[in-house]
Formats: C-alpha cells, structure tokens, sequence
C-alpha cells in the first residue's frame, strides 16, 4: 500500500470539524513560524504553540485510533 493509498482511506474518516481543525492548527504553524518575525505575536508564541500542540495530538489521535 502507498503512502498516497493510506493518506486517502485516512481523510474519508474525517469530518469536516476535523478539517477545520486541521485548517486552524496549520494557521496557528504559520503564526509561530511568523512570530519571529513580529513583535506583537511574539508576545503570544507559547500559548499559540501550546494551541497547536493540543489541535495536532487531536489530529493524530483521532487518524491512528482506527
């Protein structure tokens, strides 16, 4: 089985919840990857990495729970 295989019989498990919350931990990457670049989020980077961490463990949960 290719890995293309296993990524779609993967995302037909998924709601379209889960895909916002893949949209929002993907923003919230580009944030702290952007945040070394302005000041003003730089002041927020450990509570919007601790949100990405909690939205992708979500993520990776809820892909190899099955």
């Amino acid at each position: 089985m290719g890995i293309m295989r296993w990524a779609e019989d993967k995302l037909h498990g998924l709601s379209l919840g889960d895909f916002v919350v893949v949209k929002v931990a993907l923003v919230l990457f580009g944030i702290i990857i952007g945040a070394y670049i302005s000041a003003f989020v730089q002041q927020y980077v450990w509570y919007l990495t601790g949100l990405f961490v909690v939205l992708y463990l979500y993520l990776m949960i809820k892909i190899f729970r099955k």
